[in-house]
């Protein structure tokens, strides 16, 4: 109960800190300043910062201007908990994984607030699969191949019709090659029908960024396993 309640703190950290990459990214000092409410522009001490108990202890509210908080916020530090919840940081391999989910979280918080997000924020998840994975994929076997490149193919036909994002190939590929083609296939199956029940949930003609889902059917999977 103590490992899981630590990693579901430390995760809750790792996305509190993604939304503030998000908030800060060139723009401000996103490792060593200060954080501060938005709206009053007041610093925020150690404890207005501790993860979802700080949001609940007070009740959404900025300690001094008394601004709402960002309910989005308290469920992305909710979300990340349970995301990390099983991952072993002692081990390389899992440590590997934590950096790949935590990179592809900044992501999902970038398509979902802006519909796109930096593409340098790929550089890291493929440093990490060429240096930690390249022979593993050098060994592919016919099935892997199989189920690689058609859905690849198919993604870069959605591309080159403007159906989909390149952003969510590059995605679709991080994963593939991280984990494996069967893999990121579930992931995007499980993705779609999220998508598609919120599409019938809404009912409403409007555009709705897919790494999000990825993200949880991701993070879903890995739950699983």
């Amino acid at each position: 109960m103590i490992y899981l309640l630590t990693n579901f703190f430390i995760g809750s950290c790792i996305a509190s800190h993604a939304c503030v990459i998000y908030d800060r990214y060139s723009n401000d000092d996103m490792i060593l300043s200060r954080s501060y409410c938005k709206n009053c522009n007041n610093m925020l001490n150690l404890l207005d910062e501790i993860p979802i108990i700080s949001y609940l202890f007070l009740k959404g509210k900025c300690r001094y201007c008394k601004n709402n908080i960002s309910a989005e916020l308290f469920l992305t530090e909710l979300i990340g908990g349970f995301t990390f919840i099983k991952i072993d940081f002692s081990s390389y391999n899992e440590l590997t994984t934590a950096i790949m989910i935590s990179v592809l979280l900044i992501i999902a918080i970038f398509d979902y607030k802006d519909k796109e997000f930096p593409t340098i924020l790929l550089l890291t998840p493929f440093c990490i699969i060429l240096f930690t994975k390249i022979n593993i994929i050098q060994n592919y076997s016919i099935v892997d191949l199989v189920e690689l490149v058609p859905i690849t193919i198919l993604l870069i036909t959605l591309v080159s019709k403007q159906k989909i994002g390149s952003g969510d190939l590059f995605i679709y590929l991080l994963i593939a090659l991280y984990f494996n083609p069967s893999f990121a296939n579930s992931t995007f199956l499980i993705a779609s029908i999220l998508l598609i029940a919120h599409y019938i949930f809404k009912k409403q003609n409007i555009t709705f960024p897919f790494i999000p889902y990825i993200f949880i059917a991701t993070v879903f999977q890995l739950l699983l396993e």
